[in-house]
Parts: structure tokens; sequence; C-alpha cells
């Protein structure tokens, strides 16, 4: 009985911790900003957003070293939501044809960004090769996909102001 109440506070802990999202900003300048963005994140472009999907990934955490191995072994489900563009304008980055996928976490307690069918967006993304293990915090490979957050400067292009895709335009020559 002990072990499990120790197992359950341990999964509780560890999704509370998970559930949290927070952006770090600085007292820089839009422009610099910008710049920042356009070095750290590895795809830049303006697309319209054609479908959404949910995707859902398990895996298998050992939680226990002793006991039934039905009881050493838990499945966790994680989702996501893919994104397919349909890219108009590429500032960065290589899309792999017209349409390239994005990954965002389903809750914006997660950080994830949230995008409606048929809007035009400037997604700034990142390249995700690696994920850390649930419990271990140890990496492991991953087929490398591409996702945004809300901490990136992805936005609807209709509130892009002229001066950053003037930035993106130049910074991408």
């Amino acid at each position: 009985m002990k072990t499990i109440l120790l197992l359950l506070l341990s999964v509780l802990l560890h999704v509370s911790v998970a559930q949290a999202c927070s952006c770090v900003t600085t007292g820089k300048s839009e422009r610099q900003k910008i710049a920042d963005a356009y070095r750290q994140d590895a795809l830049i472009f303006v697309g319209r957003v054609v479908s959404i999907d949910t995707v859902t990934t398990t895996d298998t955490v050992r939680v226990s070293d002793t006991g039934p191995a039905a009881q050493q072994f838990q499945l966790i489900r994680h989702e996501k939501l893919r994104y397919t563009f349909a890219v108009a304008r590429q500032f960065k980055g290589t899309a792999t044809g017209p349409t390239v996928l994005v990954a965002s976490e389903i809750s914006s307690a997660s950080c994830g960004k949230h995008f409606a069918v048929g809007s035009e967006q400037l997604v700034y993304a990142f390249l995700v090769t690696q994920k850390e293990s649930v419990y271990g915090g140890e990496l492991e490979d991953v087929t490398p996909y591409y996702a945004t957050s809300l901490c990136n400067r992805s936005q609807e292009l209709k509130s892009v102001k002229r001066a950053e895709l003037k930035q993106l335009a130049k910074a991408s020559k």
C-alpha cells in the first residue's frame, strides 16, 4: 500500500511540474528580439493553416523495480496538435515541400500555441531531435520534427508589423 501511495504521489508531482508554461522576456528592443528569434529558430515562414490533427504517442515508463512485471511499468499517453501549413513565403530553414508540419502542445499551460484552420500565420518553429524521459531526465533521440510554442514569435499575419517582415527578409538574404 505504501509503495502505491508513493508511486501515485510521484506521478502527481511530475505531472504538475510539467504543466507550467513560463516564457522569459527581457528588456531588449523589438528589433533585437526578432534577431534573437531568427538565430534560435530553425524554420521561419508565412503560411496558411490547412489542417489540424491530434497526434498521440504512448511511452512505456518503468515506475518500480519490484513486484509483478505488469506493475513495474506504466503507459504514458501524450497528445500534441500537428498543424499542416501551406507555405507562402519562407525566411529561414528548409520546408519539405509546399506544405510543412509543425507540432505544438495541446494545452496553453504547457506552452501550446493554437492556430485556426484557414488563418495566415507567421511561424517561428524550432527543430526537435530529442525528448526528455518523463521520469529519468534522460535524453532520447526521436525522429526530427518542427514545433512551436507560446514562447516563440509565431502569430497571426495580420498582427505582424511590417518592420518585422522586412527585418526577416533582410536576414534571409
